[in-house]
């Protein structure tokens, strides 16, 4: 399966493979601009229950809106 998302790295959308664990998602977030903001919002949402995907595009999203 295939997810879209704001990848704050590139700085732009990007379509790639869906991460199926946590350590995947992470490893996307942590070289980027921000990466810090964007893995607590990852794991913030994880901890309210959300799936790894959502949970990365919600992070994607306010890297996005942070303008990282």
């Amino acid at each position: 399966m295939w997810l879209r998302w704001y990848n704050p790295v590139i700085g732009t959308f990007e379509w790639r493979d869906l991460p199926e664990t946590d350590e995947e998602a992470l490893a996307l977030l942590e070289p980027g601009p921000g990466s810090g903001s964007c893995v607590e919002v990852y794991r913030d949402w994880r901890r309210l229950g959300a799936n790894v995907p959502a949970s990365l595009i919600r992070a994607g999203e306010a890297a996005r809106q942070e303008g990282a």
